[in-house]
This record gives C-alpha cells, sequence and structure tokens, in this order.
C-alpha cells in the first residue's frame, strides 16, 4: 500500500508525503504518533453486498424514522453507498 495524501502532524508539517510505501516501521510510527487515519491508494472493496449493507441502514434508523434531520441523514448515508458500489 501507498499514501494517496500526503500525512500531515497537528500543526501542518508533512511527515510522510504522498506516494510514501506503507511498510509495518512507517505504520507503527503514525501509531506511535496518534495518526487517526490517512488515504491509501487504490479503490475500496466493500466486503459486504451492497443489499446486506442497505438492510443494516434501514435497521439502524428505524428507531428514528419520524424524525426529519435523521431521514435526512438516512438518505445522505444511502447515497454514498450506492456510489461505493459503482
Amino acid at each position: 500500500m501507498k499514501l494517496a495524501q500526503p500525512v500531515q502532524n497537528e500543526s501542518g508539517m508533512v511527515i510522510l508525503p504522498e506516494g510514501t510505501d506503507l511498510t509495518l516501521p512507517v505504520i507503527e510510527r503514525l501509531c506511535a504518533m496518534n495518526i487517526a487515519s490517512i488515504m491509501i491508494e487504490g479503490k475500496m472493496v466493500p466486503d459486504k453486498p451492497k443489499e446486506v449493507v442497505l438492510k443494516e441502514i434501514d435497521a439502524r434508523f428505524e428507531k428514528t424514522i419520524n424524525e426529519k434531520h435523521m431521514s435526512m441523514l438516512k438518505s445522505i448515508l444511502i447515497e454514498h453507498v450506492i456510489d461505493l458500489y459503482k
């Protein structure tokens, strides 16, 4: 795996440039620096079928069906999931 974007510290200084190979020592260094997330090259491959994910979303939002903001959030999430599976 390679970095798709540079990794920056809290002050914006680049710690690792885009294209850096993610070796075990590099990953350990990022963990030690409390870097919460990184972007890696490549396309994400979902581990569940789209239909399963959409059913899970329905189940999670079942109790909030009458809440306007939650319905809007659910719609955004569904749209995002559908885009992931294109």
